[in-house]
């Protein structure tokens, strides 16, 4: 999936912060919270998008550290 356009992200910032500012003035949904999934409802968005994608770069990085050999100062 490619990047969204400059408009699109523009709308979806503007659809976020209206969520946000309903359920902060306590507007709550039947049911809802407010947390990240009821602002995703709210806002229409997959909450998915809320979170940071990783790259393929950052992969073998993550990999390489948690194979590293662990230290043996143990008690």
């Amino acid at each position: 999936m490619g990047r969204i356009s400059v408009d699109t992200r523009a709308h979806n910032e503007e659809a976020i912060r209206a969520a946000m500012d309903r359920l902060l003035r306590g507007d709550l949904p039947p049911g809802g919270k407010c947390d990240l999934r009821t602002v995703a409802s709210e806002a229409g968005m997959p909450r998915t998008a809320f979170y940071a994608r990783r790259t393929a770069t950052a992969l073998p990085e993550r990999a390489r550290i948690s194979t590293s050999p662990k230290s043996s100062n143990g008690p």
